[in-house]
């Protein structure tokens, strides 16, 4: 209960830290497959959730709600076989699509011809797709099995509590 306890006041901090409106949810059902990679949420439409919105742990993309109902919500995670989105790679600003695997790290696909790659390497939304903020932290770019992939951030298969981003405004009131 002391664990959990400090994970919740953690999300709360989070919450007032963030350049976001967020809700926390807790993480009720994984539904953890060798390719698909999802987990159910206990919060849905009643409180005020949509198709797309972005999720974070701890501050970091996990990824992003694909179905709502009332009081529940799916989450797709990056890691999932399905998951495309484009991110930004820093310093130079590369772009470059974000390819879930099935696997801890997803692969970068589509990234410019003469890619360099170092360990100063970080991965963030791009906000091109018009569906996720840009700047949103993801991962490290690593070079794994002759592949660029992303350690992201968070781990996927130790998230118990999330933040579903609701807008980009801090300021609950104007809502």
């Amino acid at each position: 209960l002391q664990t959990e306890n400090k994970r919740l006041q953690d999300i709360i901090q989070l919450e007032k830290k963030s350049a976001f409106t967020t809700i926390a949810a807790k993480v009720i059902l994984d539904k953890n497959s060798p390719y698909l990679n999802s987990v159910i949420i206990n919060r849905g439409s009643s409180s005020r959730i949509k198709l797309g919105m972005p999720v974070l742990s701890e501050g970091n993309l996990v990824g992003r709600i694909v179905e709502v109902n009332f009081l529940s919500a799916r989450i797709l995670l990056l890691n999932d076989l399905n998951s495309k989105i484009p991110v930004m790679i820093s310093p130079k600003g590369s772009q470059a699509i974000l390819s879930g695997q099935g696997e801890d790290k997803p692969k970068l696909e589509y990234l410019p011809e003469k890619f360099e790659l170092s360990d100063k390497n970080l991965v963030f939304t791009s906000g091109k797709d018009g569906i996720f903020f840009e700047g949103i932290p993801v991962g490290n770019v690593i070079f794994e099995d002759n592949k660029i992939k992303v350690k992201l951030f968070s781990d996927s298969n130790q998230v118990s509590f999330v933040n579903v981003v609701l807008d980009k405004s801090s300021d609950l009131e104007a809502m």
